[in-house]
């Protein structure tokens, strides 16, 4: 391993292997630099045990579409036997396979999110699955480790190590539907659908798109894909909500938003108690300041799920109970999650 690649890594696990400073003696000199081949060492340790833990979780899935068979990559949700793959891989859900060690099982399609590119598969009667736990998405920043499991090609599973290079609401011009984590990790085709994990182990993300030069990928949030996964488990499907506005971005902010109600659909949910002229600052947890933060507001409301929505009026801070609800075209649209190259591959052969 080259000495700027070693050097780089290590930056990136930061604190992970360093001597902790009550276990020095008080007198002590600094210590020396960790030797380089040594803290090679210690990556490659933590890389294999984080892919040995997970790999268990993570199946290959094939389906046939018109242009003939596809594979990728999911992971297990839970021990029934529900699994986070993608739009893509699983087509319109006729036929998919899932192989999880030398067995070949066949699933069912259970739902599909056209705004987050994901979808929820399930294989039945196959006992209790292993399923890799949920980690905070919220936690992670620019330069942390992270690792992806998944089925390059035709070969077997195999982990990919890089680090978070930034969090984008836009790529190449085009907005992303929500917050996306731009990961600085080599990725290939057959991937689509990995679980990208932290250093313990736990999911943090899904692989949806790779950069067409193969170095760097797109990673949806744990956050966005739990929505869709309680979205299904309560209604039976995904269910995004509608507030039925219009904002504009305003050229000085006004208590630290820029963004504000441009026009009240008369026939949305927001027709009673939003006005024109509204400033947005708040969408339940989230809050807003830029126009990319009513993304992510937009994407994490649920039709019939209420939520306070706080505005300034005038002089006034109000806050108005909003109930969205389903936005009319959401089904004769198929918004799909943008992504810069494919991540699905050419089926392999089956075996028997």
């Amino acid at each position: 391993m080259s000495r700027l690649t070693v050097f780089s890594l290590c930056a990136a696990l930061g604190g992970a292997f360093v001597v902790s400073p009550g276990l020095r003696a008080e007198n002590a000199a600094p210590p020396a630099a960790l030797d380089e081949d040594a803290m090679a060492d210690a990556i490659e340790t933590t890389v294999a045990r984080v892919f040995e833990q997970s790999a268990p979780a993570v199946v290959r899935v094939e389906s046939n579409d018109e242009l003939g068979k596809v594979a990728g990559t999911g992971f297990f949700a839970d021990a029934t036997g529900l699994i986070y793959t993608l739009s893509s891989v699983v087509g319109d859900g006729i036929s998919i396979t899932v192989t999880r060690g030398d067995k070949r099982l066949p699933a069912r399609l259970l739902t599909k999110d056209p705004r987050s590119g994901l979808a929820l598969i399930k294989i039945d009667d196959s006992g209790a699955t292993p399923f890799l736990p949920v980690g905070n998405c919220r936690a992670l920043k620019v330069a942390s480790p992270l690792v992806v499991v998944g089925f390059p090609f035709d070969h077997d599973a195999a982990p990919s190590f890089g680090v978070i290079g930034g969090f984008d609401r836009q790529s190449n011009g085009k907005f992303f539907t929500t917050t996306h984590i731009r990961a600085n990790i080599p990725v290939q085709r057959g991937q689509g659908g990995s679980p990208v994990l932290n250093l313990d182990g736990e999911a943090v993300g899904i692989l949806v798109s790779g950069f067409e030069d193969d170095d760097g990928c797109y990673v949806l949030p744990m956050r966005a894909a739990e929505k869709a996964r309680n979205d299904y488990e309560r209604f039976g499907d995904v269910r995004h909500g509608w507030a039925g506005v219009t904002v504009e971005e305003m050229p000085v902010a006004i208590r630290g938003s820029r963004m504000a109600i441009d026009v009240v659909d008369q026939s949305g949910p927001a027709a009673q108690g939003f006005r024109t002229g509204d400033v947005i600052l708040q969408v339940g947890a989230i809050e807003i300041r830029e126009p990319e933060d009513t993304l992510d507001a937009s994407f994490f409301l649920t039709a019939g799920e209420p939520v306070d929505v706080r505005v300034a009026r005038g002089d006034e801070i109000l806050t108005i109970p909003l109930t969205p609800g389903e936005h009319p075209l959401e089904r004769k649209s198929e918004l799909q999650a943008l992504g810069p190259g494919s991540l699905i591959a050419p089926a392999p052969p089956a075996t028997p």
